[in-house]
């Protein structure tokens, strides 16, 4: 009976959100877009699992499959815990209720067992089994095999959330989690260590002897009870607040910003928006997956010679922050806007704040794809270029584009699976950014003066920072033009 008042209550809820009362046009898009991507995916797997025996005709096709399973499971984490919602129940109005704190934290952890991610490795799995594993395996084995698979998926479930929950907040964590992960791979590429193997004898002992069954069963309960036991703890808002409190970082170390007047305050606001709102920081957390994006590229030795291919990743690497937090760079705003616009006297001032901010990500982002340079010195110049890019034409256009967004961001809300504030504008603002560099190579490419093209490039992009000013102005006479149209997009309340 509890059950059934939970479940009708979050229907409520659900049907009362702003989400619900969308457009149409918008679902239908993103129903279109999932359906795609599920057909694909679903036809990927069943394709992979008739041909994987041609695809690896020299090795057992199921301790092969086995040996992937660790990398696949260690993605899945990931996967989860930048995007999974972390399964919420509005508890407050249950608190002063006659209910034990046990079955609001088990309806809570139960419904995390809705998520999608749950059902994803089933397409995987299943005809891999039905061509592979079922001619030479019993059904005794088989069934001991997906239940080890299934408690495993769900021990990732409840780890994920564990960690998100203790750990979203805290970006250091975050990014040794995805360096340490890098690493690891890394090293299995270039044979110092084995995980294949560790992973392939791991599960195919499992299929060979059920009674491995019981490692992933014991996995599965430990990561239950940590979750069980922090939700209860944790119950209570004030020990939310409490823990936040305790956490704090004060993001007055960038003190020093000071010393450029009134722009370095400017810039300290903006660096206090992006670390202190929920919003901000899960849209950054995204960023050290764009600069493990060459991993994918640059140990092939055939892409080391197709400099377009090797400019969009460097274009995708060094103008991470440029693309994802300059999507919404005065939509972050929003809630305070008219305040903005009634208190700041010189806007120039005000976008080159913003300006600033966005060359130092590039930069920095530069910095760290230095270690790629191990692949080749071509590489390098090539990222140096894109972030000249970056820097002078990528960060200008994304802030005149800004101008032309007038949708509401709730600081409050994550940025995984949330659509609030998203807009045509969005996507007029990257695929400039990324195909421009390679509009202008075009045409060296097609004669054959290859480097030109690359020298070209960054002559464009150091032209723009040397003539930033009379630039950023366009940006400033376009948003004093649209400031109140967009002030009043910001008070509508989705």
């Amino acid at each position: 009976m509890l059950l059934k008042w939970f479940v009708k209550n979050e229907m409520r809820e659900t049907k009362r959100s702003s989400m619900w009362e969308q457009s149409l046009g918008i679902k239908i898009f993103l129903g279109f877009l999932f359906f795609i991507i599920f057909a694909e995916f679903l036809a990927g797997s069943i394709l992979l699992g008739a041909k994987f025996g041609e695809i690896f005709p020299d090795d057992n096709p199921v301790e092969k499959f086995n040996s992937f399973l660790l990398y696949g499971f260690a993605l899945g984490f990931m996967v989860r815990f930048f995007m999974q919602k972390v399964p919420v129940l509005s508890i407050q109005p249950y608190l002063h209720l006659p209910i034990k704190k046990s079955k609001l934290v088990n309806y809570v952890l139960g419904k995390s067992l809705l998520s999608p991610f749950n059902f994803f490795p089933i397409f995987i799995f299943t005809p891999f089994i039905i061509f592979q594993m079922a001619p030479e395996y019993s059904g005794i084995q088989i069934g001991a095999y997906v239940l080890s698979i299934i408690l495993t998926v769900l021990s990732i479930n409840f780890l994920a959330l564990l960690f998100k929950r203790n750990l979203s907040g805290n970006n250091a964590v975050t990014i040794i989690i995805t360096a340490l992960v890098a690493v690891i791979a890394v090293a299995e590429y270039f044979g110092f260590i084995s995980l294949t193997d560790v992973s392939s004898l791991l599960f195919t002992a499992t299929l060979l002897n059920p009674v491995g069954i019981f490692v992933p069963a014991a996995l599965l309960s430990l990561a239950y009870m940590l979750n069980f036991r922090d939700l209860t703890i944790h119950l209570y808002p004030e020990d939310n607040l409490n823990l936040k409190k305790s956490g704090k970082r004060n993001v007055s170390d960038f003190k020093y910003l000071r010393s450029f007047g009134e722009i370095g305050n400017l810039m300290i606001l903006e660096l206090k928006l992006m670390t202190r709102n929920k919003r901000s920081k899960s849209t950054l957390v995204f960023l050290p997956i764009f600069l493990l994006y060459g991993l994918i590229f640059y140990p092939n030795p055939e892409l080391y010679g197709q400099n377009g291919w090797l400019l969009f990743v460097g274009i995708f690497m060094t103008g991470g922050v440029t693309l994802i937090y300059g999507q919404y760079l005065l939509s972050w705003e929003s809630s305070y806007f008219d305040g903005i616009l009634s208190h700041i006297d010189d806007f120039n001032l005000y976008f080159k704040a913003k300006h600033n901010l966005l060359v130092a990500s590039t930069i920095i982002s530069f910095i760290l794809t230095l270690p790629y340079a191990y692949f080749g010195t071509k590489i390098l110049m090539i990222n140096f270029i894109a972030a000249l890019f970056n820097m002078g034409v990528g960060s200008v256009f994304v802030i005149l584009m800004s101008t032309n967004n007038k949708k509401r961001l709730d600081l409050s809300k994550g940025a995984a699976f949330n659509y609030q504030g998203v807009s045509a504008t969005q996507f007029l603002i990257s695929f400039p950014v990324m195909l421009a560099p390679l509009l202008i190579y075009l045409p060296f490419w097609a004669f054959g003066y290859y480097d030109n093209g690359l020298y070209a490039i960054g002559v464009v992009g150091l032209l723009s920072i040397i003539f930033n000013k009379p630039l950023l102005k366009i940006a400033v006479n376009r948003f004093l033009e649209r400031r109140y149209i967009i002030g009043e997009g910001f008070r509508k309340k989705y």
